[in-house]
């Protein structure tokens, strides 16, 4: 949405440039680099992007006066040990794709302290007295486990290789190293299909709690594209973790499964008709043919092949009738039975970790204009909530952009507050820069700072 500014409210805008409107410009958004600011001259930034910084100022303004950066830090509490991540401040459990994304957020102020607080806290509870081996509680409180049997989503390597850039080190991660390997071991032994891939136990589990896509009655049948996705960049974050803590063999044995893994991914979950990812049954091999959002992640996680993502973008990604709206993407397209816009939950309203994982997916495709747009659409949304209700939500109208579930929910929504930042500039705090990236950037930093 194009918005009118007055004259004071621009030169505001391009004082915060030149000082550096975007928080924690010196942090590493991943291991190529540290993140850039907006620009040193203001005169060379086109007009739009100008306009585009001013909305994230407003919002991250916005978040910081709300004091919403520090409600998002918990002390330890009971079982768990060490600082750890809530989405708000009424949560006091510990969960999990949550706390990465909102690790994400923090690193931009370098702050990678609870980040790696709550990957000691998860791993504290991996391989507990005489549980499977690997299983790991996807939701853990204080005084009392959440979420048996559901298995804690893969993104825990994940989380502790953007704490490792955060903090410039990964020497915490040593005696919780084996742990880490076990959870993919896990879900190697105890979730993998005959055909390699691997199955959600149910939706909640997936975290689309009621998602049409994962099928829960019985449980544990269905091969998720979004699963296969999130364990393909666990394996790309364990190799650069092995790199990182000496362990030579490792990097190879997790470079082996990522590339594998990709494959598998591109010719089992693809279905060529329809031009776009599914979920398989894996009881009967067949396509679990419902439009969501999960259908996505293949863009995010660089997975989709350039033909494979041309098809998918075009045909849904960017189409109104399909997933794009003025305010987010949907999670579900509204052809679906099961769609509901208002009190749909995962069933078609829209949440903010979708558009950024879609956001990044559009740029790793070269979609950089729409993806730019994508972001823009985002932060108005959340300004627009912030100013009618005080608060964010959990979920949006696809309709109307109006909040929904609650104006208490914080958690990845603050990645509002980079959107774009990295539409612009290309930057990528959820990157997961290859090993020779990584060592590179990593052993310069060392000789740079004796």
């Amino acid at each position: 949405m194009r918005q009118q500014f007055n004259q004071g409210l621009v030169r505001l805008v391009i004082i915060s440039v030149v000082v550096g409107v975007l928080a924690g410009r010196n942090a590493l958004a991943c291991a190529a680099g540290p993140i850039q600011s907006a620009g040193n001259n203001p005169a060379s930034i086109p007009a739009g992007r100008l306009t585009a910084y001013a909305l994230q100022q407003r919002l991250r303004q916005a978040m910081a006066k709300a004091g919403w950066w520090r409600q998002i830090v918990r002390q330890p509490n009971g079982r768990l040990h060490h600082a750890y991540l809530i989405p708000g401040a009424m949560y006091y459990q510990l969960f999990d794709w949550d706390t990465y994304f909102m690790g994400i957020a923090l690193s931009y102020a370098h702050r990678g302290n609870s980040l790696a607080g709550s990957v000691e806290d998860f791993l504290h509870f991996t391989d507990h007295d005489d549980s499977y081996r690997g299983y790991t509680p996807r939701e853990v409180a204080g005084h009392h486990f959440f979420a048996l049997p559901e298995m804690c989503k893969p993104f825990l390597a994940q989380m502790a290789l953007r704490a490792s850039l955060t903090l410039h080190s990964a020497s915490w991660l040593k005696s919780y190293y084996p742990r880490l390997a076990d959870t993919l071991w896990y879900w190697r032994h105890a979730r993998r299909s005959p055909d390699g891939l691997f199955t959600w136990f149910d939706g909640v589990e997936s975290g689309t709690d009621n998602s049409p896509a994962v099928l829960s009655v019985p449980a544990d049948r269905t091969e998720g594209v979004d699963l296969a996705c999130y364990i393909y960049r666990e394996y790309l974050a364990m190799a650069d973790l092995a790199s990182l803590l000496g362990k030579p063999a490792d990097v190879r044995l997790y470079q082996q499964r990522a590339a594998k893994l990709k494959r598998l991914i591109q010719k089992r979950l693809w279905d060529a008709s329809a031009g776009t990812f599914y979920n398989r049954n894996s009881r009967t091999g067949a396509f679990i043919r419902v439009p969501e959002w999960t259908n996505l992640v293949p863009l995010w996680a660089h997975v989709a092949t350039r033909r494979q993502a041309q098809i998918l973008i075009t045909r849904y990604a960017l189409n109104p009738r399909e997933f794009w709206t003025n305010y987010g993407i949907r999670s579900l397209a509204p052809r679906s039975p099961s769609y509901h816009p208002v009190h749909g939950y995962w069933q078609g309203p829209i949440w903010i970790v979708t558009d950024y994982m879609v956001m990044h997916g559009l740029m790793n495709y070269g979609y950089n204009t729409q993806a730019r747009l994508l972001a823009r659409n985002t932060v108005t949304t959340l300004l627009r909530d912030i100013k009618a209700t005080g608060g964010m939500h959990e979920t949006y109208n696809p309709n109307t952009g109006a909040g929904q579930n609650g104006g208490y929910f914080k958690s990845w929504d603050m990645l509002g507050a980079y959107m774009i930042h990295e539409a612009y500039t290309g930057q990528d705090a959820a990157g997961i820069p290859t090993v020779a990236k990584l060592m590179v950037s990593w052993n310069k930093r060392a000789s740079t700072s004796k």
